[in-house]
């Protein structure tokens, strides 16, 4: 019977190390799990942050390539003019 009993005692000693061991994986998982979490966040909030200055990027590419500030920039900056009827050469092939 002693030796039953030593057996189990052994059997129990050991699933206890079982549980221990898988209580700390579950605590490791968890920590891990958390981390990768901050890690998606702070990813997302780049991502809008982004995405913003991507949307201000192009409203400031829209305002520059303007028509309207061409012709400005042309008239003001270079003395240009839109040519006059009689200005006008016509080339034929």
């Amino acid at each position: 019977m002693s030796a039953l009993t030593g057996r189990n005692s052994a059997q129990i000693a050991l699933l206890w190390i079982v549980v221990l061991i898988s209580a700390l994986a579950v605590a490791y998982a968890s920590h891990v799990c958390r981390q990768k979490y901050d890690q998606l966040t702070a990813l997302e909030r780049e991502k809008n942050q982004l995405q913003v200055a991507y949307g201000k990027y192009l409203l400031e590419q829209s305002a520059w390539g303007s028509l309207q500030r061409i012709e400005t920039m042309a008239k003001e900056g270079l003395d240009m003019h839109s040519p006059q009827p009689q200005e006008i050469i016509m080339v034929k092939r």
